[in-house]
C-alpha cells in the first residue's frame, strides 16, 4: 500500500456557465458573458493544466473565456451536458417521460463523475471543468458520500466556482463551493 502523499492531488474546479438566453440557442448575455471574463481570471490564478466543457452553448462559450485567459484548449464532452436528475421528483411534479430522461441523465452524469474522479498516481494536477448546475450539484454529492439525489437543496448562481480535491488514495475534500466572490454584486445572477 502506498502512503498518502500531500504532492499528490487532483484538483477540480467546476465552473458554472454564465447567465444566458432563454432562446433555442442559449448563449450568453452580455451579463453572462462579463461573468465568464470575471471567472476566467480567477482561473487562471489556479494554474490549471486542462479545461473541460459541456457541449452545450453556454458552457462552451464561457470555456472560451478560460481558454483564451489560461491558453489551454478546451475539450468538449457531451456526458457534462446539463440534464433532469433523480431527486428533482422529490421537489416538484416530473411528467412520466422525464423519468426516462432522468435514468439516462444519471447514466451520463455518473461516467462523467468516474471520468473525472479517479484518485491521481503520480504528480499534482488542476483540472476546470464548464458545466451545469445540476450536474455539478450532483456531482459535489456523490464526491462527499451524501445521496445524490440531494442535489436539488443546493443551488449554484452563475459562474461560481466550486473546487475539490481528491489525493492519491481517493479522498475527496470540498475545498469551496458555489462561490461568486469574484463577481460584484450588480453582476451576479439570482435566480
Amino acid at each position: 500500500m502506498s502512503k498518502l502523499d500531500q504532492k499528490i492531488y487532483k484538483k477540480i474546479i467546476f465552473v458554472r456557465h454564465g447567465q444566458y438566453t432563454s432562446e433555442p440557442n442559449e448563449v450568453l448575455t452580455e451579463r453572462g458573458r462579463y461573468q465568464a471574463q470575471i471567472a476566467a481570471k480567477v482561473v487562471k490564478e489556479l494554474k490549471p493544466d486542462k479545461l473541460f466543457a459541456s457541449t452545450m452553448p453556454r458552457a462552451i462559450e464561457t470555456a472560451a473565456y478560460i481558454e483564451k485567459e489560461c491558453a489551454l484548449k478546451t475539450l468538449q464532452k457531451d456526458f457534462f451536458r446539463e440534464g433532469i436528475l433523480p431527486g428533482l421528483e422529490k421537489v416538484t411534479k416530473v411528467k412520466k417521460a422525464h423519468h426516462v430522461a432522468m435514468k439516462a441523465n444519471k447514466v451520463k452524469a455518473d461516467k462523467a463523475y468516474e471520468f473525472l474522479f479517479k484518485a491521481p498516481k503520480k504528480s499534482k494536477s488542476t483540472v476546470v471543468v464548464v458545466a451545469h448546475g445540476n450536474v455539478i450539484r450532483y456531482w459535489v454529492c456523490k464526491a462527499l458520500g451524501i445521496d445524490p439525489k440531494k442535489w436539488v437543496h443546493m443551488d449554484l448562481e452563475q459562474c461560481s466556482i466550486t473546487t475539490i480535491r481528491i489525493d492519491n488514495k481517493g479522498f475527496t475534500t470540498l475545498l469551496g463551493f458555489a462561490d461568486v466572490g469574484h463577481i460584484p454584486l450588480k453582476h451576479r445572477t439570482y435566480i
